[in-house]
């Protein structure tokens, strides 16, 4: 998951909202908040599109908190974000702003379905049941030196090949200003891949005995 926690919340306690963020994430939560992560969409706009923006953000959050606050009790979005959120994770935890939780809870009684997180204790609270996820180590790779590194000519001429190819490569300086040496040059690459391909017969090797000599 990208986030930790989703904050469903009402556009008017912005201020609460704030604090709430501020405080999860002094704690090292990644949380979600609409207006920092979908800034181009507005709460009043009850649409798909706002609709289907929310969904996607909610995917990526392992759980949602429901910021209880004075301005909740109003909100179109926040039961709707709890509903979907729990049909979908079932994570969802209660955070009243303040002392007047039941006030603003008045009449959305499902707000106590889900555990309230305590004021007193509350990061302790929040570390057994809201567990962080982990997050994959960087390890620093070491800084590799450069090698001197001086790649072998390719061996493409059979017997002698290491002789042949190093002198090939000393030749190109004049092969360059010289078509006769380009010609020869390019004879013998043919005649190498010929005997490559199998289309000549290999030049003989000192040792190499005769059909007629076994």
């Amino acid at each position: 998951m990208k986030y930790d926690v989703f904050l469903s919340h009402s556009s008017k306690d912005k201020s609460d909202v704030d604090r709430v963020r501020d405080e999860l994430t002094g704690l090292g939560y990644r949380v979600c908040v609409d207006y920092d992560v979908l800034p181009a969409i507005r709460p009043e706009d009850v649409t798909s599109e706002t609709a289907n923006a929310l969904v996607e953000a909610m995917r990526d959050c392992s759980s949602l908190i429901y910021v209880l606050s004075p301005g909740s009790a109003s909100s179109q979005w926040m039961p709707w974000e709890m509903g979907f959120f729990d049909g979908a994770n079932g994570t969802v935890f209660i955070w009243p702003v303040d002392g007047e939780a039941e006030a603003y809870a008045k009449d959305r009684r499902y707000v106590d379905l889900y555990a309230k997180i305590p004021v007193e204790g509350r990061r302790e609270f929040l570390e057994e049941f809201l567990p962080r996820e982990a997050r994959p180590k960087v390890v620093a790779c070491p800084p590799v030196a450069p090698v001197d590194f001086q790649p072998r000519p390719p061996k493409l001429f059979g017997f002698g090949q290491e002789k042949a190819t190093e002198g090939f490569g000393q030749r190109l300086p004049a092969m360059m200003s010289d078509p006769e040496q380009a010609m020869q040059a390019a004879t013998e690459i043919a005649i190498a891949w010929w005997r490559l391909w199998g289309l000549m017969p290999r030049p003989q090797r000192p040792g190499d005995m005769h059909e007629d000599e076994r």
